[in-house]
Formats: C-alpha cells, structure tokens, sequence
C-alpha cells in the first residue's frame, strides 16, 4: 500500500460512517436509530432531553465526533480530541425502576470488554474492570461509563449510557489532563482558591489515561462503535429480564484488583484500606478489613491500588478529567 492510500485509510479510521455501523449490525440491534453529529454540547443530555418528551423514541445511539459540554461523573469534563477518542450515547428503556438499576454499570462494563475483545486486539486479557465503572487496559483508563435516568412511565425507567474510550494518543490525553488539573488542588476540580492552604487535601493521583492503539493498530472508530452496540445490546436485554445476577461472574472474571489491597477514597480522603474481594448481588464492592467485611455502594468514592501513585489495571473513574469520565461515577 503506498503512501497515499495509507493516509486515506487513517482518516476513514477516524471518522464515524453511520451507514457502516447500521452495516455491521446483528438482528439484535438492526432496527435501533443510529446518529453520528460531528458536534453537539452532550450526547447524554441530548437523549435524556428526548427520553423525557418521548421515551418511545428509544433505543438510540447518538455519536459525536466533538462534544463541547461532555461531562463525565460528578458533572467532571471529557478531555478528547477528535478521531483519537470514540464517544457517544445509547437511550433505552427498562423495566421497573431505580432499585432494578442495580449494577448496571457493571453489567455495561462487561458489555465494553465484550465488545472490544470481539475486535482484532493483540492482547484481550489486557483488558481489566475497575469497580464501579471503568475498563482498564494494563493499568491504564481506557473506557469509562456516565449512566443517567428519567421516568418512562409506569413500570419503566429511561436509561442514558455514555461511553467513551481512548482510541489514539494517550499522551496527549494526559497532557491534557495535567493542564486541566493545574487549576484545581483536589483533582474534583474545585479552585485551589475555595480551599484554605491549612486544610488542602492532598493530592490524589489519577488514573492514567491508556488507548486501544496499543493492542490495536490504527483502530477503526466505526468498527469499534458497531462491535460495542453489538454486546450493549445483548446486555441490555439480559438485563432487563435477569438483572445484574446474569453478569455478575463475568464481572467478577474481569475484575483488575480481585485480591489486592486498595484504598478507598470519599470526598479525596481515606475511608478505608482492605483487600478487594468481589461485588455482592447489587454490584456493591466487597472489602475485607481488619474489622471484618464492609460493602461499598457506587457513590462519591474512588477506589485505588495501596502504595501505588496509579492505578493500576485502570477503571472505573478518577478523581480528576480525563478522556473519559463516562461513569464514571
């Protein structure tokens, strides 16, 4: 391949084709609406904003190529540029309510290994789950999740699931994170000028940022979306009838801190330090500690690897912006 048919192909890589998503697309999924934009303020508001005018519009993916008010857990911003990261929405209905949501999250982080692994990937067992919400790639954030809610009617609950992963230029993900964490003292992006020096909280690292390029040469954006929506699909079903008990051992198989000792981490200090052990029936996070079991709830925590200044086998969610701060808790 010369040169020129070379570069053609790294920027078809780097474009979202709808036409090619709807291609790749099973029996499961065929029928759904797929939207690629090249711009919008937040692909999750703007499902959210149509699941609460009308929630028969769902299912619906929409894609963006820029997202100028993406956000991630606790309203954090998406550092991306585009081509190098893939990020968009999926709106779709459930049956019951908030307390059937239980470890979705978790079942849609499954989904994403899933999915990716279906891709031609040099080393799938790279890939990791850390609780509650993001997937890891040797000890890297690669992918993380934002689910929100709306009503749906009686018996059903509207769900919104951002997703967004690293595809090219880790690096540059992370310088772009540093800059956005130089005007916060806490890495939840409160200005160092809310904080009195006296009571500053130290400073707790991030994960960092990783991409599929290193397992993937030249990921194909429409490919990657096609063979995500594929097993979110399949998820979303699974789950609308089992729940989270379905998933649950596959989570637990993926999980990248099973049996290390972590700390976790409320409003960026210690809560507690122990041995991760698993999740319960909920998706809650098991922790033995010197005084016995405790069980975590997805919330304002952060979960990190003790004695380590990363994470390692990435995740779920920092406490600072990253590329993906998609559920990111």
């Amino acid at each position: 391949m010369n040169k020129a048919a070379i570069h053609a192909t790294d920027i078809a890589s780097r474009r979202l084709d709808r036409d090619g998503v709807r291609a790749r697309l099973g029996a499961a999924c065929r029928d759904w609406q797929i939207e690629v934009v090249e711009s919008t303020g937040s692909t999750n508001l703007d499902l959210l904003s149509r699941l609460r005018e009308d929630a028969s519009c769902a299912p619906v993916v929409r894609a963006a190529m820029v997202q100028t008010a993406g956000r991630g857990q606790r309203g954090r911003a998406w550092q991306s540029l585009p081509g190098d990261s893939l990020t968009f929405s999926l709106a779709y209905v459930l049956p019951g309510g908030p307390a059937e949501l239980a470890g979705l999250s978790l079942a849609t982080g499954v989904a994403v290994v899933e999915g990716l692994s279906d891709l031609p990937l040099s080393a799938p067992q790279a890939l990791g789950l850390k609780w509650p919400n993001d997937v890891l790639l040797r000890g890297g954030k690669l992918a993380g999740i934002l689910i929100e809610t709306v009503p749906a009617g009686p018996g059903r609950i509207g769900v919104v699931i951002g997703i967004g992963v690293n595809l090219r230029q880790a690096g540059d993900v992370a310088a772009r994170i540093d800059g956005a964490l130089a005007t916060s003292d806490d890495k939840t992006g409160a200005a160092s000028s809310h904080v009195p020096a006296s009571t500053a909280i130290p400073a707790i690292p991030a994960t960092p940022p990783a991409a599929l390029e290193s397992i993937l040469p030249a990921p194909d954006m429409t490919s990657v979306l096609a063979a995500l929506i594929q097993r979110l699909a399949v998820m979303l079903e699974r789950f609308g009838e089992q729940g989270f008990s379905a998933f649950r051992e596959a989570w637990e198989a993926m999980h990248a801190y099973s049996g290390a000792s972590i700390r976790v981490i409320e409003h960026g200090r210690d809560l507690l330090h122990g041995v991760a052990l698993g999740v319960d029936t909920q998706g809650c996070l098991r922790v033995a500690t010197d005084g016995g079991e405790r069980v975590i709830a997805s919330g304002e925590v952060s979960v990190r690897l003790v004695n380590s200044s990363t994470d390692a086998a990435t995740g779920a969610d920092a406490d600072a912006p990253s590329a993906l701060r998609g559920s990111r808790r």
